[in-house]
């Protein structure tokens, strides 16, 4: 039930509150992991006691602290961002990571799932200390709810990929995907709807790329996958029709058959661009146009503006 359903049938804000209140105790209590809830300053409101386990912090002496306080400076920016991405964006729910200061000062790095409440302006995070899994790398290279690559393992990989494809002459295609229509079936049926529906495209996403780290969950609803041919046998115009016929296929959650489509922009290396940030930022570019000209399509950037090319009517050789 939600804030305007309790208003509607007559709850004053009193019970709002107490509602809330019961709600997120029974879910931090039942956290086996670190439980965190936030207000949209950044203000801890609440935490379980599996922090002081892992912080050697009580929770008395995080709430009505900012987070902002306990972050490591090189890590606040990004981690900001991803919190402000809930808000600002059609983002149901993010991961990131960042060097959180524990007691004494000691610096741990933790892995943040957090979803974000429009309801109640809050940040409901699920917390986990990466220094006490067994498999650090896997964990903080993975999204937690899809098993894919995530942004921090692009950033490693991308620029790797990039020199490969230079010093052997071959064509690194990257495409940067943004689903159409996600955020219709997130507001209308809940952010688990969404979340299973994330889960579905990125299993498709993945069958779809040569090899599964090939393919990486930047965000949200935000994809990106790359693939390397030799120069003679490139075609990511066909990959990317392929790739949106796939995500376009209906998925069912709770008996409904709901479905998607997908813009896609795809930028080329070293052709087009000859680092990791011209190559996001050109595919980047190349996605938006795809939403201008209609969505559910791709564009294959030049470095200049490129026509967009909607599925079923793309033409051999032609940019899309």
């Amino acid at each position: 039930m939600n804030v305007k359903e309790l208003l509607e049938e007559g709850a004053g804000p009193d019970l709002v509150a107490r509602f809330f209140n019961v709600e997120r105790y029974a879910w931090m209590a039942l956290s086996y992991d670190m439980a965190l809830a936030l207000d949209m300053d950044g203000c801890i409101l609440a935490v379980n006691s599996a922090w002081q386990r892992a912080t050697g912090l009580w929770p008395e002496a995080l709430r009505g602290k900012y987070l902002l306080e306990f972050m490591d400076f090189d890590d606040r920016e990004r981690a900001l961002a991803s919190l402000q991405s809930l808000i600002t964006s059609d983002t149901a729910s993010t991961t990131f990571d960042f060097r959180f200061r524990c007691d004494k000062g000691i610096f741990k790095r933790f892995n943040w799932n957090v979803l974000y409440s429009p309801d109640t302006e809050i940040f409901y995070c699920i917390v986990k200390d990466l220094s006490n899994v067994h498999d650090l790398h896997h964990a903080a290279y993975h999204d937690t709810l899809t098993g894919l690559p995530n942004r921090l393992f692009l950033t490693d990989a991308l620029p790797k990929l990039v020199g490969g494809a230079l010093e052997r002459r071959h064509v690194l295609a990257l495409f940067f995907l943004d689903l159409d229509g996600f955020k219709a079936i997130n507001d209308t049926m809940g952010h688990q709807a969404g979340d299973i529906l994330l889960q579905s495209v990125a299993d498709r996403l993945r069958e779809h790329v040569s090899r599964p780290e090939n393919c990486v969950r930047l965000g949200g609803d935000e994809f990106v996958l790359m693939e390397t041919w030799p120069c003679e046998a490139f075609d990511p115009e066909s990959l990317a029709a392929k790739v949106i016929a796939a995500v376009n296929e209906p998925v069912c959650i709770d008996g409904a058959q709901v479905s998607v489509g997908a813009s896609i922009g795809i930028a080329l290396s070293p052709s087009a661009a000859q680092t990791p940030a011209e190559l996001m930022a050109l595919a980047d570019k190349a996605m938006y146009s795809a939403k201008r000209s209609g969505k559910n399509r791709y564009v294959l950037a030049t470095g200049a503006e490129s026509p967009a090319c909607p599925l079923g009517l793309d033409t051999p050789g032609g940019n899309g």
